[in-house]
């Protein structure tokens, strides 16, 4: 399976204020360079407000997290920050509901964060009294699309000023974007097999337990239903992926790799390729320059196997989605 990483614009969703709509609360917005000029070359975006939807209106007054009371399991509400009568919670879960059938064809999607309607994670929270409680709520509007596609990659927009945070977003919207292109359509077993074989060393540079632990699911796929399967291993692959690839685990992939090559190199080939390895474990040369120096190498081999490998194909730092200045 030669899975091709882009072939045109992802269409991914996007928190609409990060579009640079005076769409907020106070009428402004929190436009992204970032993600309109920079990932905005590789996605095609779908922008929504809920709030806006709902129809709270540019300006309006601010909403907030609430809780019931202190205990750890109490209800969470939004509620108007100057009229506490207000409560937009079915509300926003209703919008949510009625644009997830539009958000089937998304592979991404970028929330504003510390927002009570889009926030992922650490947004704060109140008690009924007004005061201040923790910053551990998740925005009432994403909490509803992450049920709705718990696979979907999703990040924060400040995260993706990060480099590391915005490759390794772009690398799982790819990835789940080509199971939507090789497998959805198709997800017999074998077909799933294929898929998890080309991306193994990828997966394997984010984390090794797991890639095996998968591994030895997938051997056993025909003790599991079908769809119960194919459910379970995009999850898996996700999951996977969303760990930082470290330097370590990278390295280990790469070896894997070289391994498949050595038998078509010469001695001297082999020590260079060897030497600029462990240069880039020790941090002295970038991952693209191994990975320049084994594409090389490549057409010497005659295995189908390590041509198929992801961890070959173009990274998104070679793509220039990961430097902006």
């Amino acid at each position: 399976m030669n899975i091709q990483l882009l072939t045109q614009k992802i269409p991914v969703g996007i928190s609409q204020c990060v579009m640079g709509d005076p769409v907020r609360y106070n009428a402004g917005h929190k436009h992204s360079r970032v993600c309109t000029q920079l990932l905005g070359h590789c996605f095609d975006y779908v922008p929504l407000c809920p709030e806006v939807a709902i129809g709270l209106g540019v300006p309006r007054d601010p909403i907030r997290l609430v809780k019931s009371d202190p205990a750890p399991d109490a209800e969470v509400r939004v509620i108007g920050v100057v009229d506490p009568d207000l409560d937009v919670t079915q509300p926003l879960r209703d919008y949510a509901d009625s644009v997830a059938p539009e958000l089937q064809r998304v592979r991404g999607y970028i929330f504003m964060q510390n927002s009570p309607s889009c926030g992922l994670k650490g947004v704060r929270r109140y008690l009924p009294n007004g005061h201040g409680h923790d910053s551990d709520g998740v925005g009432m509007f994403a909490a509803r699309i992450r049920e709705y596609f718990p696979h979907l990659p999703m990040e924060e927009t400040g995260r993706l000023n990060n480099s590391e945070i915005r490759e390794n977003f772009l690398t799982r919207v790819f990835a789940y974007d080509a199971w939507f292109r090789y497998v959805e359509e198709d997800p017999r077993p074998a077909r799933i097999i294929e898929f998890y074989t080309a991306y193994k060393y990828l997966l394997l540079a984010h984390h090794q337990v797991k890639t095996r632990e998968l591994g030895r699911f997938i051997a056993d796929a025909r003790s599991h239903d079908a769809e119960t399967f194919a459910f379970e291993v995009r999850g898996r692959l996700m999951e996977i992926l969303a760990h930082m690839a470290t330097r370590k685990d990278r390295t280990n992939a790469l070896m894997h790799v070289q391994g498949h090559l050595k038998e078509f190199l010469s001695r001297e080939e082999k020590a260079e390729l060897t030497q600029l390895i462990e240069d880039y474990r020790l941090g002295l040369k970038p991952v693209s320059a191994v990975l320049t120096l084994l594409r090389h190498y490549l057409p010497r081999s005659p295995h189908h196997f390590i041509h198929s490998q992801l961890l070959l194909a173009t990274e998104p730092a070679e793509m220039g989605l990961c430097d902006f200045h």
